[in-house]
């Protein structure tokens, strides 16, 4: 007696496979060029930059813990609240988003979104946490025909209140789906062609997922190969996120089928805002930065007497690295001596690296005197 659901879809869809069947007509689907290129089909638009139509298939793929959740909900949020830009990338469209969350708890969803959001968080964010659906016993599987038929009536919903969603989140792709071999392409089969289903609906989804061990997405290698365009989230290197308090990873486009966007291949973080919430914002100034300045930057902020080894362990550069920057810096002038203590060069040097974090000295403007042009 088979007396797991999943077997019984299993067996039925085996069945369905080996019945007979009447061959189907595929005459009327057929079509000339000249035909296509005289049919009334609507220009392709795009949701955010010129890489994610308004129908369209999507990864972002990252290690666990790099902040990919952050930035789906980062993503959601700007085009719920009708943001022009997210990470430099033009929003087109603004409207409703539909968020399908695999795993966080109520508590989890609320504080982010509140990071997010404001308390007066936003109506065109629509979520669907996954602790109510595990207490009833009915978590979300994107892998059976059911559950496809679930979220399609669902969608149907959403239209009919005038909330059709610009933007599907499935976040993420392994605790959506269960009892099956992720690394089978033939048990992906029925998930990608809902995803694509979704598209060619009019939808645009974006799935979130895991690394495997070599840093690629995990799982069956077909996923990716109908998408319009897949992300990796990778940790930046220690030089970069020495300084940073959240979220810090760089963006890096894996595939793209459409345009690529002018702003690809950066290092991003989340920020906290005036009024409190948090965003995400652009960050190259440690990729444009001199070494040696980054290693003044780590000096200033040592909260003990600074080493060599301690600058070693903090910025990631190695030790006889550290040693010749330290030299570099003792010969710019801007520490005391032989000591690592910052002098007002080395303050105002720093104002001129890192504006945003360092205030302008008094002895600025006397610095700037000293330059020849």
């Amino acid at each position: 007696m088979v007396d797991n659901i999943e077997d019984i879809i299993r067996e039925t869809m085996s069945e369905a496979r080996t019945a007979p069947h009447t061959t189907r007509d595929l005459v009327p689907y057929l079509m000339t060029a000249s035909a296509l290129l005289h049919s009334d089909i609507p220009p392709k638009k795009f949701l955010v930059s010129t890489f994610i139509p308004s129908s369209s298939f999507g990864m972002v793929f990252a290690p666990r813990g790099i902040g990919k959740s952050w930035f789906a909900f980062g993503l959601a949020k700007a085009i719920a609240t009708g943001a022009d830009t997210f990470l430099g990338w033009q929003i087109h469209e603004k409207g409703s988003v539909l968020f399908v969350d695999g795993e966080m708890s109520l508590v989890d969803l609320k504080e982010r979104t509140k990071l997010l959001f404001g308390p007066q968080g936003s109506p065109k964010f629509h979520i669907m946490p996954s602790e109510q659906l595990y207490q009833n016993g009915c978590p979300i599987c994107l892998d059976m025909p059911q559950e496809h038929q679930a979220i399609l009536q669902l969608l149907d919903y959403m239209e009919q209140q005038g909330e059709k969603p610009k933007l599907i989140v499935l976040d993420n792709l392994s605790t959506l789906r269960r009892g099956v071999n992720e690394n089978d392409n033939s048990e992906t089969e029925k998930l990608l062609s809902f995803l694509i289903k979704l598209r060619h609906l009019g939808y645009a989804v974006l799935v979130i997922h895991h690394t495997n061990k070599a840093g690629e997405q995990r799982g069956a290698s077909i996923i990716e190969v109908p998408m319009d365009y897949v992300i990796r989230l990778a940790h930046p290197d220690k030089g970069e996120a020495a300084f940073k308090k959240g979220a810090c990873f760089n963006v890096q486009f894996t595939k793209v089928r459409n345009k690529e966007p002018q702003n690809r291949d950066f290092t991003c973080e989340l920020l906290e805002t005036p009024n409190g919430v948090l965003d995400f914002a652009i960050n190259t100034s440690l990729t444009e930065v001199p070494h040696e300045f980054v290693v003044l930057r780590a000096l200033a902020e040592c909260e003990v007497k600074p080493s060599i080894r301690l600058l070693s362990n903090r910025i990631g550069y190695a030790i006889g690295k550290i040693s010749k920057l330290v030299n570099i810096l003792r010969k710019e002038g801007v520490l005391v001596g032989d000591s690592y203590i910052l002098n007002e060069r080395g303050k105002c040097m720093l104002h001129e690296w890192f504006p945003q974090t360092y205030p302008e000295p008094d002895s600025y403007k006397e610095f700037q005197s000293e330059i020849p042009f």
